[in-house]
């Protein structure tokens, strides 16, 4: 077991040393030579030269440190030279490897330069920074790679947070935000995070729903130093935390410098949303139109607009948007769009200010809800509002419209033990009411008494039930 952890902690030290460059004694002879690369090339080679005499002749660091000097003020070629240098000494120096790797880098080759970063791993299975710079080639083009190299590594040096804060990153760009997130974790609490770190970090926690973590990480950010994106996070955190007064005051201050600053739609969304919430209706439109101005292709404002309208029970307008928002998808709508488009023309048809349109409210919103009832079976919602639908049509129950309607939303509701009560007590209810006046009153009887099994003090059904004694 000691043994073992003395092994880690060796393995810890020689990665930290390696990723950091160790310090040789000719390290500022090196420096000092460098500065001359870019103006005077023939004076730097030859104080190279002059390092590499004597005991220097073979020195395989020594060559790559100066391999190093030269790619670093860009001359990639000479780089390149140094690197075969070292590997003709030594071939099996991991150093040298990473040298040309790095150089590949530098030249956009991509493929060579995993290849040598993984000769280094392969001539020292312990060297961090080879497994390191094999992830970063990777992590635009493939980043599972990288993240399995990063893992093998990890399994070396479980206490090197370097690798966690890569591993955060790299989850984040494929979309697997929990391990993003868990990643980040461990480097957030053993780590050094700066402000830019609090930033991905408060960010994958939004994406992720943690909107209260969210907010707490991104006032840490904030406090370090100002971030635009903090700010940004801390309105959008707010609102969905239910904070609309706070997230208000946090919107003001997010869009206080000017509409030129760099906003995106979604802030605009949020602001508008928040304007919604404190009835301030024409605010939040405009906020709307500024969102599609900068991306039109967001189609899902035109839901956001919509529902403005149906706040201040604009219908018309409602439903101009929303269909506005269904037909910009070129797709067919899902259920519960179908469902939200068929309400709108339903709640318009029943507003007393628009009887001149109610037939052409109450066709749409049969279709739509005759569309749910197709397609989901199961589901009493296409059913009963086919009923209510068709009740608007009937108020007076004369022709029984609904009825068909209300049998089928009933036959699904009876089968669900948690069924909402309300529903249950209107299917019953118009079904009691409809026998009534048709004059079957054994019928009748048997569902005014079903709704009293239900709700014992209901009492249109006791008054009901007193007719017929």
């Amino acid at each position: 077991m000691k043994k073992t952890v003395t092994t880690l902690v060796c393995l810890m030290f020689v990665c930290q040393v390696h990723s950091q460059n160790a310090v040789h004694e000719w390290e500022g002879e090196v420096k000092q030579a460098a500065t001359l690369i870019g103006s005077d090339p023939e004076a730097a080679e030859d104080a190279f030269d002059e390092l590499l005499k004597g005991k220097n002749k073979k020195n395989v660091a020594l060559l790559v440190d100066i391999g190093n000097a030269y790619l670093k003020e860009g001359d990639v070629k000479t780089a390149k030279e140094y690197a075969e240098r070292a590997k003709a000494v030594d071939k099996e120096c991991a150093f040298a490897y990473i040298l040309s790797g790095d150089v590949a880098m530098a030249q956009n080759d991509l493929n060579l330069a995993s290849i040598e970063y993984n000769q280094a791993i392969y001539f020292d299975e312990d060297c961090c920074e080879a497994y390191l710079k094999y992830a970063d080639v990777y992590q635009g083009v493939n980043p599972q790679l990288s993240i399995d190299m990063l893992l093998r590594l990890r399994e070396k040096t479980p206490g090197d947070t370097r690798i966690d804060k890569r591993l955060g990153k790299l989850y984040y760009e494929t979309g697997e935000y929990g391990m993003a997130i868990e990643a980040y974790d461990d480097y957030m609490k053993a780590g050094m995070p700066d402000a830019q770190d609090y930033t991905h970090y408060a960010t994958l926690l939004y994406l992720n729903k943690e909107f209260h973590e969210s907010l707490a990480t991104a006032q840490k950010g904030l406090a370090m130093e100002p971030n635009w994106v903090l700010m940004r996070l801390l309105m959008y955190n707010r609102y969905e935390t239910g904070d609309y007064d706070g997230a208000l005051k946090e919107a003001e201050s997010f869009f206080a410098p000017s509409d030129s600053a760099d906003y995106v739609y979604l802030d605009y969304v949020y602001y508008g949303r928040l304007l919604g919430k404190h009835s301030l209706y024409d605010d939040a439109l405009k906020q709307y139109e500024k969102a599609l101005a900068l991306d039109s292709s967001k189609v899902e404002i035109y839901r956001e607009i919509s529902g403005v309208y149906e706040e201040q029970e604009d219908y018309p307008r409602a439903i101009e948007a929303y269909r506005t928002y269904m037909d910009a998808r070129h797709s067919s709508a899902d259920l519960g769009e179908l469902f939200l488009y068929g309400r709108l023309n339903y709640f318009a048809a029943a507003d007393s200010t628009l009887k001149e349109q109610k037939a052409i409210y109450l066709s749409e919103a049969d279709q739509a809800f005759a569309r749910v009832a197709e397609y989901a079976p199961d589901n009493y919602l296409g059913s009963f509002w086919r009923a209510r639908t068709h009740s608007l049509l009937d108020p007076e129950t004369t022709e029984g419209l609904a009825k068909p309607y209300y049998e089928a939303a009933l036959a699904v509701l009876e089968q669900k033990p948690d069924a909402s009560v309300p529903l249950l007590l209107e299917c019953l209810s118009y079904m009691g009411y409809y026998y009534f006046l048709k004059g079957d009153y054994p019928t009748s009887k048997a569902y005014w008494e079903r709704i009293l099994q239900i709700d014992a003090d209901n009492q249109p059904a006791k008054a009901a039930l007193e007719i017929f004694k």
